[in-house]
């Protein structure tokens, strides 16, 4: 039979595409861009749909290499993370993509924008889109400033372009904001993700669940392996994979795309012809006055992961890398739950840590275990040292830590919490931050009493952590804490080693490193109280090889 003639027979369009109605030319690469049209499917593929569509909403827009590779890295993958220097023009990039890539289908769609404050954010991508919408031809949608989000239509938050601050005020405000986002096609920008929470970048994270379409780009200047941007931007091969001469390289889950300064296109062309990218001068300029061996020279000229040693601190990536304190360890005899506290009075957290304790490979070693942050609340009746001091206990007996086994931070207010604990549970042990070293030996290798290698008693208990770290006594440590290890600095040139100040770590870095100190009071509990069994020193062991040799003279006459 005869097939019955259509009553609107489609119009054929470029591309392949047939429809009903005719559809300009914009719709049609947004079309095409969106379902990432191939030549082998009549298209021209991703990248040339994106700059066509974008040429045609801002004519005058400047295209420059690193745009093109910007963009070009969104257009073949979905989990994107880029690490560069400063003027790199990376949050002007993730801004047009996420808007060209939203307008493609905005009743379906979703884009977070998050920074780190709401004056940051303001500041860079939400400028940048007011912008593109102000200079663009048409841009259909509905702005409303003061809460900073694009709805594609009055009133609609869901299909929206929204901006969110992740570490200012109520982080679990904010996690929560992200986590009630649901729609068809998802794309999130982190922009300074080396100053997101954890919280937040996993709440982030979780938005692909559910979801048709998911994007996720991850935006920083490198500074840690081990902070949220580090690891998401670790390549899939490993770190040693990679050199400063690298520009991008596959991770497990997608590409990092990286601009380094001392190949801005600006250099490439032999003069300034992009003046918002990083220029020939200022590459000179940071030479001159930050040193091309200096952290913040790596950081924010070179766009890369600064070498271990150039940053003295109590631990490092390679430490980590080598001896793997992240571990799980398999205990043979003598077993004990053990648990440690930083109450953290003065607004940090109030961290409480657990462990097992015992003999793995032959050595005393601990397994860290699980991490319980303390909230108490203020509006209660009950005083906050017993509110803290009564979770302590519940969450100890849950376990079977005795209170033998339990240590804590008894500076300051600490103290007073310990009374408490002594009087209503039992003795526990107290560690002093502030107060002179012990006299217990540096470590297996190094005999001096801790008093004369260390300045003050925080040292010592940072750097005790070094030692088992380095002696392979450590397992089951988590990344958030390694980090903070990673972030606090020392300096060795006097007759003592010092780490930098509590105040001083805060106000460099931001935060304050309650879950390490958590882990040094836990470990200070183990190497005071545990019995440990006398072990050959290496010195010891040079020793016995050199007498077995010497008698080895007298035994081959005989």
């Amino acid at each position: 039979m005869a097939e019955q003639a259509s009553e609107h027979p489609l119009i054929q369009h470029k591309y392949g595409i047939r429809s009903p109605v005719k559809i300009p030319d914009l719709e049609l690469e947004l079309y095409a861009f969106r379902n990432r049209l191939q030549p082998n499917e009549g298209g021209l593929g991703t990248f040339d749909h994106f700059v066509n569509a974008t040429k045609m909403l801002w004519p005058k827009l400047s295209w420059n290499p690193w745009l093109e590779a910007q963009v070009e890295s969104l257009c073949e993958h979905d989990y994107v993370g880029w690490a560069g220097c400063g003027a790199s023009g990376k949050t002007f990039g993730a801004t047009l993509f996420a808007t060209v890539w939203w307008l493609a289908n905005p009743s379906k769609s979703t884009v977070v924008l998050t920074s780190t404050t709401a004056k940051m954010i303001r500041k860079r991508m939400w400028a940048n889109l007011q912008d593109l919408v102000r200079k663009s031809r048409g841009f259909p949608g509905n702005m409303v400033d003061s809460k900073m989000a694009l709805q594609a239509i009055k009133g609609d938050d869901r299909h929206s372009i929204s901006a969110i601050a992740v570490a200012e005020g109520n982080t679990a405000k904010a996690v929560a904001n992200i986590q009630g986002i649901h729609a068809e096609r998802v794309m999130v920008i982190i922009d300074e993700a080396t100053d997101t929470p954890e919280a937040a970048f996993e709440a982030c994270t979780n938005l692909s669940k559910g979801c048709r379409e998911f994007k996720m780009l991850v935006i920083g200047n490198p500074a840690s392996k081990y902070d949220p941007h580090g690891r998401f931007c670790t390549p899939a091969k490993g770190w040693r994979s990679v050199t400063i001469e690298d520009q991008h390289w596959l991770t497990e889950r997608g590409m990092c795309r990286r601009f380094d300064g001392m190949k801005s296109p600006n250099i490439s062309e032999g003069r300034t012809k992009y003046p918002y990218l990083i220029t020939h001068d200022q590459v000179l300029s940071a030479m001159r006055h930050e040193g091309e061996q200096s952290p913040t020279f790596w950081k924010y000229t070179r766009g890369f992961w600064a070498p271990d040693g150039m940053v003295k601190t109590v631990l490092s990536e390679s430490l980590i890398e080598t001896h793997t304190p992240t571990r799980k360890l398999t205990f043979t005899t003598n077993v004990e739950q053990v648990a440690a506290l930083d109450p953290g009075f003065g607004g940090d957290r109030c961290i409480l840590r657990f462990a097992k304790v015992g003999t793995a490979n032959d050595k005393l070693s601990i397994l860290f275990g699980d991490i319980v942050q303390i909230s108490p609340n203020a509006a209660l009746t009950e005083p906050v040292h017993y509110q803290i001091a009564n979770r302590v206990k519940e969450e100890c007996r849950n376990r079977n830590v005795p209170p033998d086994k339990f240590a804590l931070d008894s500076s300051g207010e600490g103290g007073g919490l310990a009374d408490i604990l002594t009087r209503e549970w039992g003795v526990v042990h107290r560690v002093e931050f502030g107060g002179s070293p012990s006299t217990i030996p540096v470590s297996d290798e190094d005999s001096r009493p801790c008093n004369e290698a260390y300045d003050r008693k925080v040292t010592e208990l940072w750097f005790s952590m070094r030692k088992w770290v380095i002696e392979e006594r450590i397992g089951g440590a988590d990344i958030e804490t390694l980090q903070e290890f990673c972030s606090r600095m020392f300096d060795d040139s006097k007759r003592k080693i010092s780490v930098e100040s509590k105040t001083v770590m805060k106000q460099r870095t931001g935060k304050s490193p309650d879950l390490a100190d958590a882990a040094v009071v836990l470990l200070d509990l183990v190497r005071k109280t545990a019995v440990l069994e006398p072990r050959a020193t290496k010195m010891d062991k040079v020793w016995e090889k050199l007498v077995r040799d010497a008698d080895s003279i007298y035994y081959d006459d005989l």
